[in-house]
């Protein structure tokens, strides 16, 4: 264990997967999945290949999940952020813009309930509005109904 230390999550995966008694990988997966891995960090330039670049690699190929890489069984235990499969900048964002959004979600609670209150009120006042002008139309055809009476009677 002190001697794969030293090496990447690449060659740890080569060591966890090669058969020395066959020389070779124990399945074409894996065999598949290392060259992959060696693929895309070739592709990097020389400088950009950290054992943390191994590490992005590794993941990207196999897959990630705290407490779990696919390929490599329960051997390698990654670092679990606050939330599984979201890194703890995208967790802190995601946290800041969920109490942003209760935050206007209250806001705009409130705003609808002013302006409920708001049409019931402009109700309330159509409804008095509207007695007074049916009120106002019977007085009125009341009297053009007594002057019709009273130029009926004279001659």
């Amino acid at each position: 264990m002190e001697r794969k230390k030293d090496k990447n999550m690449i060659d740890f995966y080569k060591d966890v997967h090669w058969s020395n008694k066959k020389g070779r990988f124990i399945t074409p997966t894996t065999e598949d999945n290392y060259n992959q891995m060696v693929e895309k960090m070739n592709a990097k330039e020389p400088d950009a290949r950290t054992d943390e670049a191994a590490a992005n690699i590794f993941r990207e190929v196999l897959g990630h999940r705290p407490g779990y890489s696919r390929g490599m069984g329960h051997s390698v235990m990654p670092e679990s952020p606050k939330v599984p499969g979201v890194p703890n900048e995208e967790y802190e964002r995601l946290a800041k813009e969920n109490e942003q959004n209760k935050k206007n979600a209250e806001y705009y609670q409130n705003r609808l309930k002013e302006l409920e209150n708001g049409v019931l009120a402009i109700q309330e006042n159509m409804q008095a509005y509207e007695a007074r002008i049916n009120m106002r139309m019977s007085g009125v055809e009341t009297e053009l109904e007594s002057q019709r009476e009273t130029q009926a009677a004279v001659p």
